[in-house]
């Protein structure tokens, strides 16, 4: 984007309760933040921009599904400063920073070595909730990545956190979770509220539920422990509604069990055996009730006890709250605010 037009994320707050706006705080990205794919270097940025331009619209698929983790993770816990990846146009080399409210660019990364030897590509910058630290990963030329933070303070010294062969890992993100901070590097991944657990989708297996290991990892076939989640599940994780419970909605966005069309529904993970069978009492039964309408969940509250999903018939975009329960009677948002709140970009935290 160029200096003198930059792009601008907002980040607005809203009282689910009244719809009244709380908070807006805006970053101004510097311009040599990378926010488009043609750049081809990999960040939270880029997904988080798509498709939310002023004028994109809403598509034929209604509002994006709540935010996974990482995208959250863009920012530190009170929202203050967003992390971003910036790229040498000139020698494509990239490196990690942040903006502040004020427009303010902290570089992280230093200058590329003089000597003869790899372009720096460090990229997926993510923030530490505590906001000690930016966490990365790079990429080197026989395709294999670490996954590493820069500390905020001093020199902004590099901790290398793992190391892995990426194959297969095309599309792949970086999320943190627990404390003592742990980075995972994967597709989808989202982490439960107490860390101890993810969901995340493994090229050749599909979505699993993986225990997160003591020490930063990268989520793919033989890299980690995890559990296939059950075709018999029809389970596409929209996200944890406590540490055992995963909100799941039609894996391919159709259903054949006519009960659950267009519904929500839970998956118990701790009752999964690693088999290809679906344990007796791991799925709840349908929280709403089946129509033929789209409906895509934008938000999980912070107890797991409700949810808010859009709604799109025909054209027409509706927005609604629901009891994480079955059989739960769905309450039209009726306030003219919850539109301008739900309807464009992505909710990535409801606290």
């Amino acid at each position: 984007m160029p200096a003198s037009n930059p792009a601008r994320v907002t980040v607005t707050g809203w009282d689910p309760a009244t719809w009244e706006q709380t908070v807006s705080r805006t970053f101004t990205v510097p311009a040599e933040a990378v926010v488009a794919e043609a750049d081809d270097v990999a960040s939270p940025l880029v997904e988080l921009c798509a498709d939310n331009f002023p004028g994109a619209g809403t598509s034929e698929e209604g509002p994006r599904a709540v935010a996974d983790t990482r995208l959250r993770q863009l920012f530190d816990k009170d929202f203050s400063r967003m992390a971003v990846v910036l790229i040498d146009r000139e020698t494509e080399a990239t490196g990690v920073g942040y903006v502040d409210t004020s427009g303010k660019l902290t570089r992280l990364s230093g200058e590329p070595s003089e000597d003869f030897g790899d372009t720096p590509k460090e990229e997926n910058a993510v923030f530490a909730q505590d906001g000690s630290a930016v966490w990365f990963t790079e990429t080197d030329s026989s395709d294999r990545v670490r996954i590493a933070s820069r500390s905020l303070a001093g020199e902004h010294a590099v901790t290398e956190r793992a190391v892995g062969d990426a194959d297969y890992m095309d599309g792949a993100g970086l999320a943190l979770a627990g404390d003592p901070v742990r980075g995972f590097f994967g597709k989808e991944v989202r982490i439960s509220p107490d860390g101890s657990k993810a969901t995340a989708f493994i090229t050749w297996k599909g979505y699993n539920v993986v225990a997160t290991p003591r020490r930063s990892a990268l989520f793919k076939v033989d890299g980690v422990k995890a559990t296939g989640i059950p075709s018999g599940a029809d389970c596409h994780p929209y996200g944890w509604v406590d540490d055992r419970n995963v909100l799941c909605g039609p894996r391919l966005g159709k259903t054949e069990e006519p009960k659950r069309k267009n519904s929500f529904w839970t998956l118990d993970t701790s009752r999964l055996d690693g088999t290809a069978d679906l344990p007796k009492g791991a799925l709840g039964d349908p929280i709403i009730p089946a129509t033929d309408r789209k409906n895509t969940v934008r938000a999980i509250s912070p107890d797991g006890k409700q949810l808010i999903f859009a709604s799109l018939q025909g054209t027409r975009l509706e927005f609604f709250v629901s009891a994480v329960a079955p059989g739960a009677t769905p309450k039209k948002i009726t306030a003219a605010a919850a539109d301008k709140a739900l309807g464009v970009g992505d909710v990535v935290e409801w606290r």
